[in-house]
């Protein structure tokens, strides 16, 4: 009996101090990651690290973090966010985030509200820590900033790709949808309903490092995104974007897309009375949607990305999104 209890005691004091190194690893990783990104020229700030969990989980509680990549538009910050790992899995981790969180995008600062929304992340259980997979799930969204947008759920999920190096797989689908009033008010009414049903993303990009512990020093850059699917359907309108882009010397992309687009017909009569096509483009593109289709209510159009600018087919839709800064 009296060598059984030895045997547990033991067992206890060695399983606590590993759970005291992973707690300090988890806390020193952490903070060491920020000083990473601060030494690169991001913005990367908080105010305090917290450890919990004893004994078996390692619990990180980062107060107030704020996240800003250099020469960007986008940003995050929020009032805290957890990080939980189990003390024997800390290549594992479940992260939570609070209801509220901030946003900086290129039209200003946007609050991003949720019912729910959690993440995990899985990297190599070795020295270089590389990104595995990461899920992210949310429910009851809104986005409210130059606009006001809501999504019913979220799904997005990241996973290495075996076949190609540095490549990785993203998956992203919204469902209900409902766009800003603004949006909306100026669509004809009747056309198309309240909610978007979903918005579907399947694409592969490749990057110049891989996404490890490493990143902050080698600055992984992308080297191209492919779109597998990028799929919409609101009411008759149905819209199917495939192809290859990358970003050209300046970091805009380059390529071309192939958009095969159902009920273009609507689409065009609610671009024209939103504005965001010129009259006169209005009726050149119908004509050409018409002569392209075969009398059809569906057409194939190639959306080319040259130069900073992007067009579909022969007519101008503005600046190229960049891929690269």
């Amino acid at each position: 009996m009296r060598a059984l209890i030895v045997v547990i005691v033991v067992a206890f004091a060695a399983w606590s101090g590993w759970w005291f190194v992973a707690s300090k690893a988890g806390r020193t990783g952490a903070g060491a990651t920020f000083e990473a990104l601060q030494a690169q020229g991001w913005t990367a700030r908080h105010k305090g690290i917290a450890v919990q969990g004893f004994p078996n989980r390692v619990d990180l509680t980062i107060t107030e973090p704020e996240i800003v990549p250099p020469m960007s538009a986008w940003g995050w910050k929020a009032p805290f966010v957890q990080l939980f790992a189990l003390s024997y899995k800390p290549w594992h981790i479940i992260a939570a985030f609070p209801t509220l969180q901030s946003l900086q995008t290129p039209l200003g600062e946007a609050q991003l509200q949720a019912g729910r929304i959690q993440a995990s992340l899985v990297v190599t259980p070795d020295s270089s820590l590389a990104l595995s997979r990461a899920q992210i799930a949310g429910e009851a969204l809104s986005l409210e900033g130059a606009g006001t947008w809501l999504v019913d759920a979220l799904a997005a999920a990241v996973h290495q790709n075996a076949a190609e190096l540095n490549a990785y797989d993203l998956g992203l689908t919204l469902t209900g949808i409902t766009p800003d009033p603004a949006v909306t008010s100026v669509m004809p009414q009747g056309l198309l309903p309240e909610k978007l049903p979903v918005l579907h993303l399947d694409a592969l990009a490749g990057f110049t490092a891989p996404l490890d512990r490493h990143a902050a020093d080698t600055r992984p850059e992308l080297t191209h995104l492919t779109l597998r699917e990028l799929r919409s359907e609101w009411g008759p309108v149905k819209l199917h974007l495939s192809g290859r882009l990358v970003p050209d010397a300046d970091g805009f992309a380059e390529g071309s897309l192939q958009l095969r687009l159902e009920g273009a017909a609507t689409l065009i009569e609610i671009l024209g009375a939103s504005g965001a096509i010129a009259q006169k483009d209005m009726r050149n593109l119908s004509f050409a949607v018409k002569a392209m289709s075969g009398g059809n209510d569906f057409v194939t159009l190639p959306l080319n990305f040259a130069r900073g600018r992007m067009t579909l087919a022969l007519f101008p839709l503005g600046p190229a999104p960049r891929l690269r800064y």
